[in-house]
């Protein structure tokens, strides 16, 4: 044994001499790690309790889902060529659930036609005295919540079925129905007759949703 040892270092320094102890080193390491990956090298423990992963879950009844729900139009205003509108969701089932954050939308046009509807959350649309806004309402069977929607509504060129924004000022779709998604939606929710409407080709912003019933007028976030 111990004259294998005497010739390993041997062969180590005269290849040291040889290549130059920064080679050496380099060549040391493939051959470590070449050793590693058959099993015949020196390898950092495994700690016998590994650090664990929680997911933070929010108290109360779980997440409402499509069918629980029925949404309508509320109540709208506009200001600045700026559409405000509130949605209502009642809870239609018989055991409680939980809306959070906020909610998804999409829009149809004539014959069915799927626009194109970006969506962008807004914290501080719908914050109105006395409505409560927070990480989770929770409905009972036959309580409300509702969010509030707004989009522009300033139309110098309405696009037809079938045809994509281009970019110029004033843009809009026409739309026949708006889809509510929520987050735990398994289908649409959708909110048709008597809507008909036009929106900027930007899309629509949100506001997360509030418990409670709607305000009297959509506030203007």
């Amino acid at each position: 044994m111990r004259r294998t040892l005497l010739v390993a270092c041997a062969v180590v320094v005269a290849g040291g001499l040889a290549y130059g102890m920064d080679r050496l080193v380099i060549v040391g390491h493939r051959l470590y790690v070449k050793d590693v990956e058959h099993g015949n090298g020196v390898t950092q423990a495994v700690p016998t309790s590994a650090p664990t992963t929680t997911t933070s879950t929010i108290p109360g009844p779980p997440l409402c889902t499509s069918p629980q729900l029925n949404a309508y139009l509320d109540r709208w205003l506009i200001s600045d060529a700026t559409l405000y509108e509130i949605v209502v969701l009642t809870n239609i089932s018989e055991v409680p659930c939980s809306l959070v954050g906020y909610t998804g939308l999409g829009a149809s046009g004539e014959n069915g036609v799927v626009l194109s509807a970006p969506v962008s959350d807004v914290a501080t649309l719908g914050a109105v005295a006395g409505s409560v806004a927070s990480a989770s309402v929770v409905l009972v069977p036959g309580a409300q919540a509702w969010f509030e929607v707004s989009y522009s509504v300033a139309c110098s060129v309405v696009l037809g079925p079938g045809e994509v924004a281009t970019g110029a000022p004033n843009e809009c779709y026409a739309g026949s129905d708006l889809q509510v998604i929520v987050p735990q939606a398994t289908s649409a929710l959708l909110i048709t007759e008597p809507l008909r409407f036009t929106f900027g080709t930007a899309g629509f912003q949100v506001g997360p949703f509030q418990g409670g019933p709607p305000p009297s007028s959509p506030p203007l976030g």
